[in-house]
């Protein structure tokens, strides 16, 4: 070993690294639940749909920092693969990452493949996660093929604002959007939420909590001149997520498709709705779900991964190395579990 790396090493032996390996071990243990579940359902329906042959299972991202080159994920696929007796693929990230990639977002490819009945203009597909990634679609003039995909991560959708309802009793979420609603946003907060350095940055780019936390959020609450009620800082945190997406939209966009957890917030499909139509040069924009498109909001993102997996089992890159700025295709994931012949 390098000198100096053993240390490093036995530094690392902490009981907070415990604490996540055990948190891991318990997370792995309900996905195989749930798994084990869905393949005893789909036992009784083998008629529409065939056996379960593998899971992709993504893990609990804890830590992003593509400009090093890392991105962790907690996960345990060793025990779902003992559990349910399925291949597990695990551990998207890396591949792309080693290969000079921000290792996000990892579902352009996917937008893509849902929307591909749409084309008849520009459109975008949003995933309102924890953080927003945008899939831009521009159709070659002329044709009604796609002459181009992008994608990045805009900012802060839920995080934020989970964060905020957490800390002030409210649950683990805005149920509804009903604090936001019940405040005001702050335009000067939020002008001022949206100096953060990632805002300005070119893509390819992805973001985490390594950039928008909790100590962040209470740092620019302390600076603030102004006091603000809880309702007020939830919509102008609403108001932020908004705002950086739509500064974000191209505009010549004229259909957005949402999904994932944000996409249930009637309140956010609003905020974006006005944002939108604050722009005067912008081309009109129609705002719906991905249910339009024959996707549940809630599966899009689940169902992505299984696509992923897929990909890696049958050998083909995963990776959209205009989107995460990798130098090329890269097949993504690690597989574990029983080995078994895998047919494209």
């Amino acid at each position: 070993m390098p000198e100096g790396l053993q240390e490093a090493f036995l530094q690392l032996h902490n009981p907070l690294c415990e604490a996540a390996l055990l948190k891991a071990q318990q997370a792995a243990l309900a996905f195989a639940y749930e798994v084990s579940q869905l393949v005893h359902d789909v036992k009784k329906d083998t008629e529409s749909l065939g056996p379960i042959r593998a899971v992709g299972v993504h893990g609990q991202t804890i830590l992003h920092r593509p400009e090093l080159g890392i991105s962790l994920q907690l996960n345990a696929p060793a025990v779902i693969a003992e559990q349910t007796g399925l291949v597990v693929v695990s551990d998207f990230r890396s591949a792309d990452l080693a290969a000079q990639g921000q290792g996000a977002p990892l579902v352009p490819l996917f937008h893509q493949a849902i929307a591909q009945g749409e084309t008849s203009c520009d459109l975008a597909v949003l995933n309102l996660g924890g953080i927003a990634n945008l899939t831009l679609m521009t159709r070659e003039q002329g044709t009604h093929a796609r002459a181009r995909i992008r994608g990045f991560d805009t900012g802060p959708a839920n995080m934020l604002m989970d964060l905020w309802a957490q800390e002030n009793g409210r649950g683990r979420f805005d149920r509804d959007g009903e604090l936001a609603r019940a405040g005001k946003a702050n335009q000067r907060f939020v002008d001022r939420l949206m100096q953060h350095p990632f805002f300005a940055k070119a893509p390819p780019k992805s973001t985490g909590r390594d950039d928008f936390n909790a100590g962040w959020l209470r740092h620019q609450l302390q600076a603030f001149q102004a006091p603000l009620s809880v309702a007020d800082v939830q919509a102008s945190l609403l108001a932020l997520s908004c705002q950086s997406i739509a500064r974000a939209l191209p505009r010549s966009t004229q259909k957005l498709f949402l999904c994932g957890g944000g996409a249930k917030n009637p309140g956010f499909i609003q905020g974006l709705q006005h944002a939108l139509g604050q722009d005067a040069a912008r081309d009109p924009c129609e705002v719906q779900t991905t249910d339009h498109l024959g996707w549940a909001v809630e599966e899009v993102e689940a169902a992505a991964f299984a696509w992923l997996a897929y990909l890696r089992l049958t050998a083909q890159p995963g990776n959209c190395p205009e989107v995460t700025g990798a130098l090329g295709p890269r097949c993504l994931g690690s597989v574990t579990g029983p080995a078994q012949p895998w047919d494209a």
